[in-house]
C-alpha cells in the first residue's frame, strides 16, 4: 500500500537511476551503500547457494525497497537484486538514510513495515505472474506477429485486457512500458527471427521467455542467444513448436530441447484455433492440469473420470501420473479419446492380464516382458516431448533413494519405470539408476503438475478410499481351484500386498486442501487392487465421482 511518508521522503531526497534488463544493483557480501524505491521495472532477489547458482527468493515490482532490511540490521546483503527488466528507481545515499532513519520517526516506521511486509510474502519461481510476454521466432517459417495477435484474441475471450507490442515499439523506456502494463493484464512482445534490435530490447523487458519455432524446419545451430540471456537473468523460458496444420503427432522435438533448455514445451498445429485457446488458458492462469495416482487395477476409474471431465467440458491442458495413472495420463497426452482409450486399455490390462508371465523370483515374481509388450504396443517410440500435453511421471529412483521425474525421453520406458511395483515387476535400470514404482514417493503427483502451470490442478486419488481388506489375502478359489479355474494369471493375493504397500505411505502426505486444487476420490469398495476384470465397475466408480464434482468443475469448462 502506498505510505505518505515513504512518498515525502522520496520525493525530497531522492535521485533517478535508470538499470538496464540483467545489470545486478546489489550482489551477496556486499555493504549497503544506499536505500532504493523501484518505480518501474522488475528486480529478481536470488539467495547464492554453496554448489553454484542461486534460488530466487522473490520478484520485486514498482513499490518495492531495497536495502531497508540492511539498514536497520548489520549493513551487509546477504542476497544478490539483479534487473529483470529495464527498470527505474529513486536513490537516497546510505549516509543520508541513515541520518533520516534517525530523525524521522514516521520514515523509519514506513522503512520498518515494508521490510517486515517484504519478507512475510515470497513468490515462488514456477507460480509468480507473467504479465509481459515475449514471443521470438526462431524459424523463418514462423510469422510472430500473427501467431501474436490470435493469442492476445484467445486471452481477451477469457476476460484479459491484452496489448500486442512489435517492432515498431523498439526502445520506449521502462517508465512507458510500465504505464501500458497497468493498462493492460498482459503486454504480448513479438519479435520476428530478423528483429535483432527488438528482441535485444524485449529480452530486457519481459517476464516469460517464449521461444517459437518451425517444427519442420531445421533446428537452430549451437544455442540461443535469448533463450541463454533469459535464463542467466533468471526469466522462466518456454518453447511452442508449430506442427504442420493436421498433424497426427509431433516428432523429433528432443532435437530442439537440446539447443534450448527450457522449462516448458507445448505443441500446436498451424490455424488450429482450440491449440491457440489452450496458449491462453496457460498464459493468463486459466489452465488446468490433471494428476492421476497409482493403485493397481482401481487407476480404471480414471478413464471415467476423464470421460466426465469431456461431457462436462473440461480441458487438460497439463498431465502427471503415477504407476497405472501414468498409463491413463500418458494416453491423454498422446490425444487418445474416450473411445481409444477405452479400447486400448481394454486390450493391455482387461482382455487379458498383464502380470500373468510368472518367473521364478530372483527380481520379481514376473519376467515383465508383457507389460513391455503391451506399452511398445500402445506406445511405441514415442518421446515425452513428442505429446500433444505436457506430461509427467514418476519413479522411484533406488540408487539415489530419491524420485525420478520424467519429462524427457522414451514415454514408454518412463511409463515402465513408474509401472515397476517392486516384487512383481523387474526394476528398469537407466542410465545407471535403478528404477521401480513412483508410487513408493508420490503416488499423486499433484504438486509436479501444480509447479508446472498458475491454473488449477485436480487430482485424482483411486488409492485412499479403501484399504486392503483381509478377504483380499486368501485365494480365491481356494486350493488347486485357484490355478485350474486360471484366477491365477492376475497374480496372488501378495500383489495386492506389495500395491498397498507401495500406495500407503502417500496417502498421509496429500496436499492439503487450497483454491487451486480439486480432489476427486472415487468411491471403489469392492474392485480390489488386482481386480483387472472389474473394469467397467471401476470406470462407472470414476464417473460417478466426477460428475459428483460437476459443481466444483463447472468455473473450468471451455
Amino acid at each position: 500500500m502506498p505510505s505518505p511518508a515513504l512518498d515525502e521522503v522520496f520525493a525530497a531526497e531522492a535521485s533517478l537511476m535508470e538499470l538496464a534488463g540483467g545489470t545486478p544493483l546489489v550482489a551477496a557480501g556486499e555493504t549497503v551503500q544506499a536505500l532504493y524505491r523501484l518505480t518501474a521495472g522488475r528486480l529478481a532477489e536470488v539467495e547464492p547457494m554453496a554448489g553454484g547458482g542461486g534460488r530466487l527468493l522473490t520478484v520485486h515490482r514498482p513499490g518495492a525497497l531495497i536495502g531497508g532490511a540492511q539498514l536497520l540490521g548489520d549493513g551487509r546483503y546477504r542476497t544478490t537484486v539483479t534487473a529483470l527488466r529495464d527498470s527505474e528507481l529513486q536513490v537516497i545515499p546510505g549516509d543520508r538514510a541513515v541520518a533520516l532513519l534517525r530523525d524521522r520517526p514516521n520514515f523509519l516506521a514506513a522503512v520498518a513495515r515494508a521490510t517486515l511486509a517484504r519478507m512475510m510474502t515470497t513468490e515462488p519461481t514456477g507460480r509468480r505472474k507473467s504479465s509481459i510476454l515475449g514471443f521470438v521466432a526462431v524459424s523463418d517459417g514462423v510469422v510472430m506477429r500473427d501467431l501474436a495477435e490470435r493469442l492476445a484474441a484467445a486471452m481477451r475471450a477469457l476476460g484479459a485486457e491484452v496489448a500486442v507490442l512489435g517492432a515498431d515499439a523498439d526502445d520506449h523506456s521502462a517508465s512507458w512500458l510500465n504505464a501500458l502494463e497497468l493498462e493492460h493484464d498482459f503486454v504480448l512482445m513479438a519479435a520476428e527471427r530478423r528483429d535483432t534490435d527488438f528482441i535485444a530490447y524485449s529480452g530486457r523487458q519481459i517476464d516469460r521467455l517464449i521461444l517459437v519455432g518451425d517444427a519442420t524446419a531445421g533446428r537452430p545451430d549451437g544455442s540461443i542467444p535469448s533463450a541463454a540471456a533469459a535464463i542467466r537473468n533468471e526469466r522462466l523460458l518456454d518453447l511452442i513448436l508449430v506442427q504442420p496444420a493436421g498433424a497426427r503427432l509431433p516428432h523429433d522435438s528432443d532435437r530442439w530441447l537440446d539447443v534450448a533448455p527450457v522449462s516448458r514445451l507445448f505443441q500446436i498445429r498451424a490455424g488450429d484455433q482450440p491449440d491457440v485457446a489452450r496458449l491462453a488458458r496457460i498464459y493468463t492462469g486459466n489452465s488446468v492440469g490433471l494428476a492421476l495416482s497409482g493403485g493397481g487395477a482401481r487407476a480404471y476409474a480414471h478413464v471415467g473420470v476423464l470421460r466426465a471431465l469431456a461431457e462436462l467440458r473440461v480441458p487438460i491442458d497439463f498431465v502427471a501420473g503415477t504407476s497405472m495413472g501414468a498409463v491413463i495420463a500418458a494416453g491423454l497426452a498422446m490425444g487418445w479419446e474416450d473411445a481409444e482409450m477405452d479400447r486400448r486399455i481394454r486390450e493391455a490390462f482387461v482382455a487379458s492380464s498383464p502380470l500373468s508371465d510368472i518367473a521364478f523370483p530372483l527380481l520379481a515374481m514376473t519376467r515383465g516382458r508383457m507389460v513391455d509388450r503391451r506399452l511398445e504396443t500402445h506406445f511405441g517410440d514415442t518421446q515425452i516431448s513428442d505429446l500433444w500435453r505436457p506430461f509427467t511421471c514418476v519413479s522411484t529412483d533406488l540408487t539415489t533413494g530419491g524420485m525420478n521425474i520424467h519429462r524427457r525421453g522414451s514415454l514408454r520406458r518412463a511409463v515402465r519405470a513408474s509401472l515397476s511395483l517392486p516384487g512383481v515387476l523387474p526394476p528398469l535400470v537407466e542410465n545407471g539408476h535403478v528404477l521401480v514404482d513412483g508410487a513408493l514417493v508420490r503416488n499423486l503427483p499433484v504438486d509436479l503438475v501444480r509447479e508446472q502451470h498458475d491454473g488449477v490442478t485436480i487430482g485424482i486419488d483411486v488409492a485412499s478410499s479403501e484399504g486392503l481388506a483381509p478377504d483380499d489375502l486368501l485365494l480365491k478359489p481356494s486350493g488347486w481351484r485357484w490355478l485350474t479355474s486360471g484366477a491365477w494369471l492376475r497374480g496372488p493375493p501378495i500383489v495386492s500386498v506389495l500395491i498397498r504397500s507401495a500406495t500407503i505411505s502417500s496417502v498421509a502426505a496429500l496436499p492439503p486442501p487450497c483454491d487451486d486444487l480439486i480432489e476427486i476420490v472415487p468411491q471403489l469398495e469392492g474392485v480390489g487392487l488386482q481386480d483387472w476384470k472389474a473394469y467397467d465397475t471401476a470406470v462407472a466408480a470414476g464417473y460417478r465421482a466426477a460428475m459428483g464434482a460437476a459443481d466444483q468443475l463447472s468455473g473450468l469448462r471451455r
